[in-house]
């Protein structure tokens, strides 16, 4: 995915919900494209290693469509924060959210974002 593909994601993402703390996209080849928090968010002291470690989990996720089919998106809770990984194209799109961020809104950010990559709105 190109670069300028990437931060019209993270500006879609930013606006669907101001709960959206951080944007990342990691690609398969070239690694993290993009990796930017909100402008007014200061970021919890863990979320950047955090974001680090989902490499591992993006291999994991890889593995498993093999027996489960393809991902639409993964979410792990904390009590301080959602991560919410969403397979798309050559990469993963990472986000984290308040922790109030309601399943439903998961998916529509989810819905979103493969709809305007179907779309070729991006």
């Amino acid at each position: 995915m190109k670069l300028a593909e990437c931060f019209a994601l993270r500006d879609i993402v930013f606006k669907l919900d101001v709960r959206v703390r951080y944007f990342g996209f990691l690609d398969n080849r070239q690694g993290m494209i993009v990796s930017d928090l909100r402008k007014d968010y200061r970021g919890h002291p863990a979320e950047n290693q955090l974001i680090r470690d989902l490499t591992f989990f993006k291999g994991a996720m890889a593995s498993w469509a093999l027996y489960f089919g393809s991902v639409q998106y993964s979410l792990v809770s904390h009590d301080s924060f959602k991560i919410i990984m969403i397979p798309v194209e050559s990469g993963l799109a990472i986000i984290t959210a308040e922790p109030t961020l309601p399943l439903e809104y998961v998916e529509r950010i989810s819905n979103e974002i493969r709809a305007r990559l179907a779309l070729g709105k991006v």
